[in-house]
């Protein structure tokens, strides 16, 4: 599913949620040290100021309500299996952004869809696009129905967004779990205080200065006004969450509310991988990927070596049209209409999207705030500096080292567009974006720098960055960093006033650090750490398990010794959760992985396609059968 939205929907910045935090005005908490962070203190820790994370895409949670407001539980559909008609019913919560089945029961899908299917067999008899974006745009329109905004920025009337104007101490159950399976943080949680935590929710498809309109409220009628006795407050921004906060700034920061903003990969300055969506620049190899490579990631062999195959019935020039097609009917249909989407267009790329894009009369609302929007980017690191000589203090957190795409977490496809090989970023975010200013040569490549402030590997520098002492790097770390636990703690380290630089506090927190992913410990209400927990609790006392309730306790100890290190070793993280799951199958609680053998006839044809793909290849290179008659 993720790579099929990653392919058709690359404007879905699958960006993790963010939470926020509230507290009561008190001193500023003492700096960290190695053996005094924020998660290993045992004693409540009041912030200096409230704590407000602000949401990115993917964990918003919302419901659908009835004409009295009322929940109506959702019904799902596998669409993949073609179970239209014969739903179960979901809990009332869900995230709205994954596609709606239920759209195809409309008359105006339906059709366009059945158009869709007839102009694929007119394209492929024929070798000419037939593709019609109008009706592919109107199978998006209604597959994301529950996101689309109309012309006045508002959803649907029965979509009711997530807005909780109160600390997830008074979350209900359902949205304290989803709270927590976005943001593993129950831990932090337990020192600062679940009543000063608060979380500032999105849409992600919006009016972005009705978001920053809206975050100025609940600064100032909620998290102030209600719920605390202090003059400001830390936001925390993470990924799509910092166009919000960036609005918000550029039009009620000099009120002199914000202490500190703390940035989780956030997106200031947009992802180049829109720019190229929307202008639809791909990459010099892209041909090379296509005809030889992007099916053969979708599809488990044997049938990828075929479909690699079958994909040259059509001329390279027809191919180029039908992707043209498709990619036009998402940016048409979903970002040009939506000021949220055209905000993650970097700065200096938006006016010749405009000019060539956005001039249509039907996108007058939307132009009037990306041009408000364009001005605060443009003039993004002086105002930064403004706002700072006020009082508010700039922190960021990013990952780097990866080409756009290029850590296989199910955004292959963005390997696609122009930028990708000459990028350096989170999987999505280019690093001057996360943290602006930074210079960095393309991922694998080097500056040619040392110094205090270059990465490791050479092909980063953060001297140029806006705030090169109060920013911190994980190498080959994905977008999705709320799984890595190291980082997440540095954030409210610093949210909660502990950290106040990278020299401060580069024994706990080194500036250039590695990638952890601990989601199978610290995700979810089931875990490695609550399996074995669990079976230590239950047998302790059975002495004949005393070998097992050791093993068990022995993983756990490593677990737990391994997530309270700052200073990640990817590998070797990697090795102790692996350590965690073989003990939790050793003790009959998890099952052993499944290994993915072929039958001898799957081993046998995927000899013989990929041979016959192999041969295709070297004969007619990244080009269709047909290319030689149709050039």
């Amino acid at each position: 599913m993720k790579k099929v939205i990653s392919l058709l929907l690359v404007v879905s910045l699958m960006f993790a949620a963010v939470i926020p935090v509230s507290a009561k005005k008190n001193s500023a908490a003492p700096e960290v040290t190695a053996a005094s962070s924020l998660a290993s203190a045992q004693e409540a820790i009041e912030c200096e100021y409230p704590i407000i994370f602000v949401t990115g895409i993917g964990q918003t949670w919302s419901h659908l309500v009835d004409e009295n407001g009322n929940y109506k539980a959702n019904s799902k559909s596998d669409i993949w299996n073609f179970n239209w008609f014969d739903r179960e019913e979901d809990p009332i919560d869900y995230n709205l952004f994954y596609p709606d089945s239920n759209a195809f029961k409309n008359p105006k899908v339906l059709f366009a869809t059945l158009r869709v299917v007839g102009q694929i067999v007119l394209t492929l008899t024929l070798k000419r696009n037939f593709i019609s974006q109008k009706d592919v745009g109107t199978i998006f329109t209604g597959v994301l129905s529950r996101n689309i905004i109309d012309e006045n920025g508002n959803l649907p009337a029965d979509v009711e967004d997530c807005m909780r104007p109160y600390p997830i101490s008074e979350y209900n159950e359902v949205d304290l779990e989803n709270f927590y399976y976005s943001i593993p943080c129950q831990s932090i949680v337990e020192v600062i205080g679940a009543e000063n935590i608060f979380c500032f929710y999105h849409s992600a498809f919006s009016y972005l200065y009705r978001d920053a309109d809206d975050l100025d409220s609940f600064i100032n009628d909620v998290v102030l006004g209600k719920y605390s006795d202090a003059d400001k407050v830390v936001l925390v921004p993470m990924s799509m969450g910092a166009t919000v906060v960036n609005a918000y700034l550029d039009r009620y920061g000099s009120k002199g509310q914000v202490g500190r903003v703390v940035s989780i990969v956030g997106a200031w300055n947009g992802s180049d991988v829109i720019a190229d969506l929307v202008e639809r620049k791909y990459a010099e190899d892209a041909p090379e990927m296509l005809y030889n490579g992007a099916l053969l990631k979708a599809i488990d062999e044997p049938w990828c070596y075929l479909a690699n195959v079958a994909l040259r019935i059509l001329p390279k020039r027809t191919l180029r049209r039908v992707i043209d097609t498709l990619v036009g009917a998402v940016v048409e249909s979903v970002i040009l209409p939506t000021p949220s989407m055209v905000a993650l267009i970097p700065g200096d790329r938006y006016a010749e999207v405009e000019k060539n894009l956005l001039m249509d009369s039907k996108y007058d609302k939307v132009r009037e705030q990306a041009r408000e929007y364009n001005k605060a980017q443009l003039n993004l690191i002086p105002r930064l500096r403004e706002l700072e000589e006020n009082g508010t203090e700039f922190y960021f957190i990013c990952g780097y080292g990866f080409e756009f795409g290029g850590g296989s977490g199910g955004y292959e496809y963005f390997q696609f567009m122009q930028s990708a090989h000459s990028t350096n970023s989170d999987e999505i975010i280019q690093l001057s974006s996360t943290a602006p200013g930074a210079t960095y040569a393309p991922a694998g490549e080097k500056l040619g720098k040392t110094g205090e402030y270059v990465s490791p590997d050479g092909s980063v520098d953060l001297s140029t960055s806006f705030a090169p002492d109060r920013t911190w790097c994980f190498f080959e770390q994905k977008h999705e960093l709320e799984y890595n636990n190291t980082a997440l703690r540095l954030a409210l380290d610093i949210s909660a006033g502990r950290v106040s630089s990278v020299r401060a506090s580069a024994d706990v927190y080194p500036q250039f650090n590695e990638s952890r992913d601990a989601k199978r410990l610290l995700r979810g209400d089931v875990t490695y750490l609550t399996e074995l927990r669990d079976y230590i609790r239950d047998n302790k006392a059975d002495a004949s398990k005393a070998d097992n309730v050791k093993l068990a306790q022995d993983a756990l100890d490593e677990c737990n010794a391994m997530l309270a290190r700052t200073h990640n070793n990817r590998k070797a993280d990697d090795e102790v959760i692996e350590n965690a799951f073989q003990t939790l199958v050793t003790l009959g609680i998890e099952q052993p992985r499944k290994e993915t053998r072929q039958n001898g006839v799957e081993k046998l044809l995927t000899k013989w396609f990929k041979k016959l793909n192999d041969r295709v290849y070297d004969k007619f290179g990244a080009a269709g059968f047909l290319d030689k008659w149709f050039r």
